[in-house]
């Protein structure tokens, strides 16, 4: 993919390679962004699975009780701010 738009491309040149060339810079420039946007999507895919496994690790080493009264806790503010 070329990184250069066509220094000699006039509006009032409009021919077929003119055309093709312009369509090309477009091209690049989409692909580029969008392979931009899958990368930063990929990396917020990755830390919410991180953080996920933190969660998980965790609860499972949570004594069940601590876990009962913070439910309970939770659903009284619930209940509180309603």
């Amino acid at each position: 993919m070329s990184e250069q738009a066509p220094s000699t491309v006039t509006a009032s040149d409009p021919t077929p390679e003119v055309v093709a060339q312009l369509l090309d810079v477009v091209a690049d420039h989409n692909v580029d962004h969008a392979l931009s946007d899958m990368e930063q999507i990929l990396e917020r895919l990755r830390a919410d699975a991180a953080q996920a496994a933190e969660a998980r690790a965790v609860l499972r080493t949570t004594p069940a009780p601590v876990l009962r009264e913070a439910l309970r806790l939770r659903a009284a503010r619930i209940e509180t701010t309603r």
